[in-house]
C-alpha cells in the first residue's frame, strides 16, 4: 500500500497537516502544507527509530494541535487494542468483533491498519466535514460501538485532535519493532457520512444531549449539595469562618435588625433551618419564636457578602475566602443513607424491563451522594471538613471473580442517567497501572482524566481491600451453558439461571465479546407462534431443526459430546430460518451463529464459549475435505486444540469440554466432502447426521409467511430459554430417563449399534426437547410423527454409509489404479535374454530410473499373481488413513496373501537383484487401465 495514497484518502484537502513523533523522551510535532511532506518526514523519522503518528484533522493555524484549532476531517476511525489484559486478546479477535459489528449494522467494509499491536479502523468519507460536524457524528459512532459491544477505545473515537500511526512505519514499543501496515491489499471505498450515520441508528437526541450535557451535569451535581450551619459554626470556631456571622452569634442582644435578618437568610438555606435560626436569635431581649420564624419564612434568598459588608462595614476586609455568600462555607454533599435499592434498566439490553439493583454503602471514607456520584469526606489544608468528588456518577465494585487464565477480576457496576446500569469486568492487573486503569475505565464510558484517575484508582483499591477481607472470590464463568456438573445452574449472558431464581452473571474476558447477544427482544407469544408455523405434515425437518436448538442443552444427559447435524439442499427451503428458530431461544441468532467466512479455529472457539448452547454455522459451502474431517472429529471430541498461552511458556487454559449439537447448512453435501478425504471415512460420517432438504412447493401465502419468519426471528429472541432450563432443573431425573428411553426405542427401530452412538444421542436429545416444548405449551408438534421421520432419516444414513464404506477389493483396485505405471508386467516364463519380450519393453520404459524406487508391484498375467512391495503399500495406507494391519489381514482372508521372499525383477536384465519380502496374492488384472474384482 502506498502511504501517500492512504493519507490522501483519510485527510482533508484544506488546512495544515500535522505529524507527531516520539523516541524515548524526545518529542517532535511539525505542521506541513502537503501530504507528501508528511509522508517524507514520517519515513525519515521512522528510519531514525521514532514512533511516527499523523493527526486525522487538518488545522486552521500551523501552531497548535488542540481541538479548537481543528479545521476539517475526512474519516471516522476506531482504535481496537489487542494483547494480554487488553480489550481483545488478539488482532484476529478484534477483527472478528469488528466484522460482527459491521454486519449487525450493515456498515460498509472499513480500511484496517495493523498498528503492530492493535487495529486502527477507518471509514473514509466522500468529502471532508467541519470539525464541529464531525464531533457530532463521531459521538454517534462511539455510542453505537458501546451499544453493540464493540470494545473500541472511546477516548479515540470522538477525539478531534487524535493522532494514529502512519502506515509503512514501525511500532518501536516492541523489540524487534513491529511493522505498521494495511490488513489486505486495498483501501476501502469512501462512504457518504449521512448514509453511514443513518445505519448507526442514532437519533437527533444525540445532538441535543451533546448541547445540553454541561448544564445537565452541573444541575445533577447541584442536586447533591446541601448546606450545614453546623459546618459554618465549626469553621468559625476554627478561626476560618465568617466574621459577620460570628459577630451576629456573639452579640445577639445588640445587633441591628437588618444584620440579624442577614444572618437568618443564611440559616434559611441550611439543613438545620429553623433550629439554626433560633440559635442565633434566642439571646436577644425581645426574642420571640413566632416573630423569628415569621421573618425566617419571608426570606427569599441568602444574603451576599457585599450586603453583609454594607450592613456592617470593615469585618469583611480581611476575609480569606473568595466566595459570594457565607452560605457557601457550609456547603457539603448530601450523603445517601445506607444501601439503596433502585429499579433501573440494564444498559445495552434489548429488553425494556427494569431490574432491581442494590447500591451498597461505600467503604469509608467514601460515600454515595443522595442523587448519585462518589464522594470522599476529608479535610482541607486548614483542617476544615471537605467533601471531594471522586466521580460524578454512581459506580462501585460489586464482586470479585477468579479466572483460570486471567487471574483475579473485578466486577464494576456503573449507573448512568440515560443508559441505565452498565456492568463490566476488568482484570486486577489494570488497577495497578494508571494508564491501563484509565483505558479500562474509558472503554466503559468513564472519562476520568488527570487527578481524577488517581482518585478513582484509590477508590477502587479500597473496594478491593474491603471485599478481599469480607468475601470470597467467585469463579468466573468462562463459558455459557451448564455451570456445574450437577446441572443446578446455567449461564446465559448476564443471567445465572437457577431452579427458582436468576442471579447476575458478570462477563469474563473469554465471554465478553458475545455477552451482548444473550439479551431479550420482542414477545414470547410471537416466538411461540413462529415455532408453531412448522406444525404441519411434511415440515418435520423444520420441526427437528428448531427442536435441536433446545435439545443441544440436553447433550450432557447422553454421555456424548456432540453430534454434527448438517442440512443440505438448494436455497429457499428455509434451512437457515429453521436453525435460527431454535437458536433464538437463547439470544440473538444472527450474532450467535457462525458465518460462511469464519475460520475453523473461530468456530471451535465459539463452540468452547457456547459449551451447551447450539453451535450453528450458516453456509458451510466452501469447506475442504481436510477441513470437514477436522471439523467433525474436533466438534464431536468437544475440545479445543492444545495451544500455548500468549503470556508465557505455558499451555493455554481450555474450558470444559463442550456438549452440544453443532448445526450447519449448505447447498453442498458435507457427507460427500468428508468422504472424499480418504479411502475409508466411516469414522467421520458416523459423527455426522446429514439431512437432504427436499425442494418444497409452497403457495404464495406460505412463501410470504416464511419471509416474515426470517425477519421476525431477529426481532423475537431470548424469551424461551430460561423457562426451558428451569424445567430441566426441576425434572432432571425424568429428563434423563426420557432420553434413555428414546435412545433405546430409536436403536431398536433403526437397528443401531454402538458405533451409531453419535446419531442416537443427538436425535434422542432433540426428540426429548420436543416433548418438553409440548409440555410447556411452547410447541404442539406430533412427537410420534417426528420420531418416525427421524427413524427414516437414520435408515437412509445407514444405507448411505454402506455405500461409502470401501471393501477390500475396492481399496486394492484404488491402489493399483493409482500405481498403474509403477507395476512390472511380466510373465513367469519371460527371459531378459530374449529380444522383444516383455522385460525388454519394460526396461526401455525404465530408461535411467532406479527400478527399486520406481516399481511398487509385479504382476504375472500367466499365473494371475500379484506381488506387492510392503513399504509403498503401507505408505499409501497411511496417507489414505487406512489401517494397514487390518488391510493385510483382509488380503489374507480374501486373496490368500502370503509374505514370501521373491525376486521382484526376475526375468529382466536386473533379475539378479536379491529377493525381498513381498505380499503374494491371486488377483486378476486386465491390460487396459480398468481394475476389476478377482477372477
Amino acid at each position: 500500500m502506498e502511504t501517500t495514497k492512504f493519507l490522501q484518502s483519510v485527510l482533508g484537502d484544506s488546512g495544515h497537516y500535522c505529524m507527531f513523533a516520539a523516541r524515548g523522551d524526545r518529542r517532535e510535532q511539525k505542521f506541513y502544507d502537503t501530504v507528501q511532506e508528511v509522508k517524507d518526514a514520517a519515513y525519515k523519522l521512522d528510519a531514525d527509530g521514532f514512533d511516527v503518528y499523523f493527526a486525522l484533522a487538518t488545522f486552521k493555524e500551523p501552531k497548535s494541535r488542540k481541538g479548537d484549532n481543528a479545521h476539517e476531517l475526512k474519516s471516522l476511525f476506531l482504535d481496537l487494542d489487542c494483547g494480554p489484559s487488553k480489550e481483545y486478546p488478539t488482532q484476529q479477535a478484534a477483527v472478528e468483533a469488528l466484522r460482527s459489528f459491521c454486519k449487525r449494522l450493515s456498515l460498509p467494509k472499513p480500511t484496517m491498519i495493523n498498528s503492530g499491536r492493535g487495529v486502527h479502523v477507518y471509514w473514509v468519507l466522500t468529502e471532508a466535514v467541519s470539525a464541529s460536524e464531525w464531533v457530532v457524528s463521531a459521538e454517534k459512532l462511539k455510542k453505537a460501538c458501546a451499544a453493540n459491544g464493540l470494545l473500541a477505545d472511546p477516548a479515540v473515537t470522538s477525539d478531534v485532535a487524535r493522532i494514529l500511526r502512519v502506515p509503512n512505519t514501525h511500532n518501536y514499543k516492541d523489540n524487534p519493532p513491529l511493522a505498521v501496515g494495511l490488513f489486505g491489499v486495498a483501501i476501502s471505498e469512501p462512504v457518504v457520512l449521512s448514509e453511514f450515520i443513518e445505519k448507526l441508528g442514532a437519533t437527533d437526541d444525540t445532538t441535543k444531549e451533546l448541547e445540553l450535557g454541561p448544564d445537565a451535569l452541573q444541575e445533577a451535581l447541584n442536586m447533591n449539595k446541601e448546606h450545614s450551619f453546623k459546618l459554618i459554626v465549626q469553621k468559625i470556631i476554627a478561626k476560618n469562618g465568617c466574621a459577620q456571622l460570628e459577630e451576629i452569634m456573639k452579640n445577639q442582644g445588640s445587633i441591628d435588625e437588618p444584620l440579624w435578618r442577614a444572618g437568618l437568610s443564611i440559616t434559611k438555606f441550611c439543613r438545620e433551618g429553623e433550629k439554626a435560626a433560633i440559635s442565633i436569635s434566642e439571646k436577644h431581649p425581645s426574642f420571640s419564636r413566632e416573630v423569628t420564624l415569621k421573618k425566617f419564612e419571608g426570606i427569599e434568598g441568602p444574603y451576599r457578602c457585599e450586603t453583609f459588608n454594607e450592613l456592617n462595614p470593615g469585618l469583611c476586609d480581611d476575609c480569606p475566602h473568595n466566595i459570594s455568600t457565607p452560605l457557601l462555607l457550609g456547603t457539603r454533599i448530601k450523603s445517601a443513607s445506607g444501601q439503596k435499592v433502585v429499579s433501573e434498566k440494564a444498559a445495552n439490553s434489548a429488553s425494556n424491563v427494569a431490574r432491581e439493583y442494590i447500591i451498597p454503602q461505600l467503604p469509608k471514607p467514601y460515600f454515595n451522594g443522595e442523587h448519585g456520584g462518589i464522594y470522599m469526606r476529608g479535610k482541607d489544608q486548614n483542617g476544615n471538613p471537605e467533601d471531594v468528588s471522586i466521580y460524578r456518577h454512581t459506580m462501585y465494585v460489586s464482586r470479585r471473580l477468579y479466572d483460570q487464565e486471567d487471574g483475579e477480576l473485578i466486577v464494576f457496576r456503573l449507573h448512568l442517567p440515560k443508559d441505565g446500569v452498565r456492568e463490566f469486568t476488568a482484570p486486577l492487573t489494570a488497577v495497578t497501572s494508571r494508564e491501563e486503569f484509565r483505558k479500562s475505565m474509558a472503554k466503559e464510558g468513564i472519562t476520568a482524566s488527570g487527578g481524577e484517575v488517581g482518585l478513582l484508582m484509590d477508590y477502587t483499591k479500597k473496594w478491593i481491600s474491603e471485599l478481599q477481607q469480607t468475601t470470597k472470590a467467585d469463579e468466573a464463568h468462562r463459558q455459557f451453558g451448564w455451570a456445574d456438573d450437577n446441572m443446578d445452574s446455567f449461564v446465559l449472558g448476564d443471567k445465572l439461571i437457577r431452579q427458582d431464581k436468576i442471579e447476575y452473571n458478570p462477563s469474563a474476558p473469554s465471554t465478553a465479546s458475545l455477552f451482548h447477544a444473550f439479551g431479550e427482544k420482542g414477545t414470547r407469544e410471537r416466538h411461540v407462534e413462529m415455532l408453531n408455523f412448522y406444525n404441519k405434515d411434511g415440515w418435520e425437518l423444520h420441526q427437528f431443526s428448531a427442536c435441536a436448538g433446545f435439545g443441544s442443552v440436553l447433550m450432557p444427559f447422553t454421555g456424548m459430546n456432540s453430534l454434527a447435524i448438517h442440512l443440505t439442499g438448494t436455497s429457499g427451503v428455509g434451512k437457515t430460518t429453521a436453525q435460527m428458530m431454535g437458536l433464538a431461544a437463547w439470544g440473538d441468532p444472527w450474532d450467535i451463529m457462525c458465518r460462511r467466512e469464519d475460520t475453523h479455529n473461530s468456530r471451535m472457539n465459539r463452540g468452547e464459549m457456547l459449551k451447551n448452547i447450539p453451535l450453528v454455522s450458516d453456509e458451510m459451502t466452501e469447506i475442504t475435505p481436510q477441513e470437514a474431517s477436522e471439523y467433525l472429529y474436533q466438534m464431536t471430541g468437544g475440545r479445543q486444540k492444545n495451544r500455548m498461552s500468549q503470556s508465557g511458556n505455558a499451555e493455554r487454559y481450555r474450558g470444559k469440554p463442550w456438549e452440544l449439537l453443532a448445526m450447519s447448512s449448505a447447498n453442498s453435501s458435507m457427507w460427500d466432502i468428508a468422504s472424499s478425504h480418504k479411502a475409508n471415512s466411516e469414522a467421520e460420517l458416523l459423527r455426522l447426521f446429514e439431512i437432504a432438504v427436499p425442494e418444497m412447493v409452497v403457495g404464495p401465502e406460505a412463501k410470504r409467511i416464511t419471509d416474515i419468519l426470517f425477519e421476525d426471528v431477529r426481532k423475537n429472541y431470548g424469551l424461551l430459554g430460561v423457562e426451558f432450563i428451569q424445567y430441566i432443573m426441576k425434572n432432571k431425573e425424568n429428563t434423563k430417563e426420557n432420553i434413555q428411553k428414546l435412545r433405546k426405542r430409536l436403536d431398536e427401530a433403526a437397528d443401531l449399534s454402538s458405533k451409531h452412538r453419535f446419531w442416537s444421542a443427538g436425535i434422542a436429545a432433540t426428540l426429548t426437547a420436543c416433548s418438553i416444548l409440548n409440555k410447556l405449551g411452547i410447541a404442539e408438534y406430533n412427537i410420534n410423527k417426528l420420531f418416525d421421520w427421524a427413524v427414516r432419516q437414520v435408515i437412509l444414513a445407514k444405507v448411505r454409509l454402506g455405500e461409502a464404506k470401501s471393501s477390500t477389493s475396492e481399496l486394492l483396485n484404488s491402489y493399483i489404479a493409482e500405481k498403474w505405471n509403477n507395476i512390472l508386467w511380466i510373465d513367469s516364463t519371460d527371459d531378459g535374454r530374449i529380444s522383444g519380450d516383455t522385460s525388454t519393453i519394460f526396461e526401455t520404459k525404465l530408461a535411467d530410473k532406479d527400478p527399486r524406487s520406481f516399481i511398487v508391484a509385479r504382476y504375472e498375467p500367466d499365473l494371475e499373481k500379484l506381488y506387492l512391495s510392503p513399504a509403498p503399500l503401507k505408505e499409501w495406507c497411511v496417507k489414505s488413513q487406512i489401517n494397514f494391519t487390518k488391510f493385510i489381514d483382509d488380503l489374507k482372508k480374501r486373496y490368500y496373501a502370503e509374505n514370501k521372499n521373491v525376486r521382484l525383477f526376475k526375468g529382466t536384465s536386473m533379475g539378479k537383484i536379491p529377493a525381498v519380502k513381498l505380499w503374494v496374492l491371486n488377483f486378476t488384472l486386465e491390460k487396459a487401465n480398468d481394475s476389476s474384482e478377482e477372477g
